[in-house]
């Protein structure tokens, strides 16, 4: 064959062959997108420098469990293994008030890496061109970073589990001991990952730039605390104490206090003085309110 130029060239049979084979379907393409999307928010498949942030946010909120577990053990050898265990600040009631911070910036910095990328590199047209859909992957890329937001708020609780039962006389009494806290924490980790999860989803599927999302995400899990203590204090009546439904995090302090049946020891949730259901109630609205919002975002972008 002769080009245009006059230059030759030539076609050569490769041996292609047409797939025969098995053909997944939607759930499987969604199953694999959520995997990479739980891969990618802890830097896994890619470089280095992706993997020193989201490993350290893990590291750091499983410390305080395992040096909690560590102390119990030595005390239990000394005999002072009950003492211990009610005086000690590390507890599952309360573990959610020490990591919070640390779950809230591990949000702020995988979000938009998960939301944004696609965006900025004008991908998602050929996610959408196959049988993937909008649908399948706004909630196979939430899904993703729930679960790894998951990782970090059960992780550590799971430990201090084992650590008590590790710890008792007798591991099955334990067990015993340990076991009703078990759903309690099962239920504030869903929920609060799923709340926080959600919100910075919202943003980062808005807010395509990384650096603008990121700071987004740090501001509304820091200011609408801040503005909700100083409106109660400025206010009273019923409007007031319901500000605190507009804070994430003081809805999850709310859940936690709830959920273990103990007193929050957030100035503002005491102020509010709202029943402990009202913040459950919050917290799944708000993330379905959220949910609702990025299908919105993705069904409105043409392929």
């Amino acid at each position: 064959m002769t080009g245009a130029g006059g230059s030759s060239s030539s076609i050569y049979d490769l041996g292609y062959q047409g797939y025969d084979g098995p053909r997944l379907g939607r759930p499987e393409v969604a199953l694999g997108l959520l995997a990479q999307s739980l891969r990618a928010a802890y830097g896994i498949g890619r470089g280095g420098r992706a993997k020193i942030m989201p490993f350290l946010m893990l590291g750091l909120s499983v410390l305080p469990a395992v040096l909690a577990v560590g102390i119990a053990a030595l005390a239990a050898q000394a005999g002072a293994g009950a003492a211990l265990e009610e005086a000690s600040p590390i507890r599952h009631d309360t573990y959610q008030n020490l990591t919070s911070t640390l779950v809230m910036l591990f949000c702020a910095a995988q979000a938009p890496e998960l939301f944004g990328r696609d965006q900025r590199h004008g991908v998602l047209p050929l996610y959408f061109s196959r049988v993937l859909t909008r649908v399948d992957y706004t909630l196979a890329r939430a899904g993703g970073l729930f679960v790894a937001i998951l990782v970090i708020s059960i992780v550590p609780q799971i430990i201090l589990s084992v650590g008590v039962i590790l710890a008792a006389p007798d591991p099955l009494t334990g067990l015993r001991e340990d076991l009703p806290d078990v759903p309690r924490y099962l239920a504030v980790s869903l929920l609060s990952s799923a709340l926080l999860g959600a919100v910075a989803t919202v943003i980062a599927a808005w807010t395509p730039r990384r650096a603008y999302a990121t700071a987004a995400i740090i501001a509304v899990f820091i200011i609408p605390p801040i503005v909700v203590a100083l409106m109660a204090e400025l206010a009273a009546g019923d409007a007031a104490r319901l500000l605190v439904l507009a804070s994430p995090s003081d809805i999850i302090d709310g859940v936690n206090a709830a959920v273990f049946g103990t007193t929050s020891p957030n100035p503002t949730i005491v102020a509010a003085n709202l029943p402990g259901w009202t913040y459950i109630v919050a917290a799944i609205v708000e993330t379905l309110a959220c949910v609702v919002l990025v299908l919105r975002r993705y069904l409105g972008i043409t392929a």
